[in-house]
């Protein structure tokens, strides 16, 4: 099938709506529609495809993860992680470094957004780090790449849109990114034990806490740590679906907030604003990508492309490009906005090879959160930098130490399926 020429000039616009900073809900809506307008086609299949993005009953998660990872920060529950985890880890060498990612990966359990963890727990991070003489530049660096957690340990946001996108369980995904999770942290806390001594890095050893203190502080984050527990665990026992996970962790934290006594009408206000926000950009997206993608395929680009990588016969051959790929539009697109649009390319070419698609879904995620630290866009090195005054330039050259593991994590991911699909395999999620 021939590539329409009409939809090269269309994606034209739509680089070009990106450049001039149009919202990407926008210039993926435009640009259909002048697609559309040129083929004569009916703008009743706009108000379906719309209609089908909004009616999904999984898609009902979105807006519930939004709120735990937003509430978590408000009611203080993110301090309370990483004081935990500085107790335990702080007098090791290197020790409110490998606290930081051990916080992300609780507080990933929960809200299942980089963002929200960049904003929020890396503050508090950055000013602990800084306060007991660490390099704030590495500091900021740390905090940036562990946030890149969040949407890979489950419940994830990005792991319930492609399933949405894709037509596979939910369930399935959450438990396929909880191995690749836990092990993408643990390559961050090698590596930091390995470039600290490496280059010299400013790292003061803390006083290491008493068996009291650690208790206390374990005592105190108890709630806190249960929630990933209780909704990681309920899913995997069955208990409530991904979607009810969503609604258990924003009552859970709801609950929080009158035992810490931090619930207050101006408090909850701000939160449900900042939800509403967040949720009508993720559903403006998901909306509009299904139109998006609508042209694409229609006009006979992605079988092109498909056909194309196909031909190559090497399945190896083809992740490997997949992975380039993704890598190089992370760096310039938001990492939702290219699994949305990528989606009908990556579902053709699991049809093809016969990859899983809860395989490809986790490596293309995986991929993407890489995308948040990379340069020139590096969105949740931008968010870190932004919200404790560090310089972003020098944080950077610390930032891009950390591509080392996520790029060997993604290796692992990519070719060795079985790390993904274990989990879901034995609980029967597949």
């Amino acid at each position: 099938m021939l590539i329409d020429p009409i939809v090269l000039v269309c994606f034209g616009l739509f680089i070009v709506l990106l450049m001039i900073e149009v919202p990407i809900p926008f210039g993926m809506l435009f640009s259909s529609i002048l697609y559309a307008l040129v083929k004569g086609q009916s703008f009743m299949m706009f108000a379906q495809k719309i209609a089908s993005s909004f009616a999904d009953f999984s898609m009902l998660a979105v807006p519930a993860f939004l709120f735990v990872g937003i509430f978590m920060n408000e009611i203080g529950l993110t301090e309370i992680i990483f004081r935990f985890c500085e107790k335990w880890l702080g007098h090791i060498t290197g020790g409110l470094a490998h606290a930081n990612i051990l916080g992300s990966m609780i507080f990933a359990g929960m809200s299942g957004s980089a963002l929200a963890d960049a904003g929020g727990m890396g503050v508090i991070e950055v000013n602990a780090m800084r306060e007991a003489g660490y390099d704030e530049n590495f500091s900021v660096a740390c905090s940036a790449a562990s946030s890149t957690i969040g949407p890979i340990i489950p419940p994830s946001i990005n792991f319930v849109i492609w399933a949405f996108l894709s037509q596979t369980s939910t369930l399935a995904m959450f438990l396929g990114g909880l191995v690749p999770g836990i092990l993408m942290g643990l390559a961050m806390m090698v590596w930091v034990a390995i470039a600290i001594p490496k280059y010299h890095i400013k790292v003061p050893t803390l006083k290491k806490a008493t068996w009291k203190e650690r208790w206390v502080a374990t005592i105190k984050a108890l709630p806190a740590i249960g929630g990933p527990a209780i909704l990681i665990g309920g899913m995997m026992s069955g208990a409530f679906t991904p979607t009810e996970c969503g609604v258990v962790g924003a009552a859970y934290c709801f609950i929080l907030a009158i035992v810490y006594k931090k619930m207050n009408f101006k408090m909850l206000s701000r939160v449900l604003r900042s939800t509403l926000s967040s949720s009508a950009m993720v559903m403006a997206l998901c909306a509009t990508g299904l139109v998006f993608n609508w042209m694409i395929v229609t006009s006979g680009l992605l079988s092109t492309l498909a056909q194309g990588l196909l031909a190559l016969g090497n399945p190896y051959l083809v992740l490997f490009l997949i992975n380039v790929l993704f890598v190089f539009l992370g760096c310039f697109i938001g990492s939702m906005q290219i699994l949305i649009m990528m989606a009908p390319l990556l579902i053709s070419l699991s049809d093809g090879f016969g990859f899983s698609l809860v395989h490809i879904g986790v490596m293309a995620v995986f991929n993407l959160v890489i995308g948040l630290i990379t340069p020139p866009m590096a969105p949740a090195l931008f968010v870190t930098c932004k919200a404790t005054n560090v310089s972003f330039n020098k944080s950077l050259k610390y930032t891009v130490q950390f591509l080392v593991p996520l790029v060997l994590m993604l290796l692992v991911i990519t070719y060795v399926p079985e790390v993904v699909l274990w989990l879901p395999r034995i609980m029967g999620a597949l």
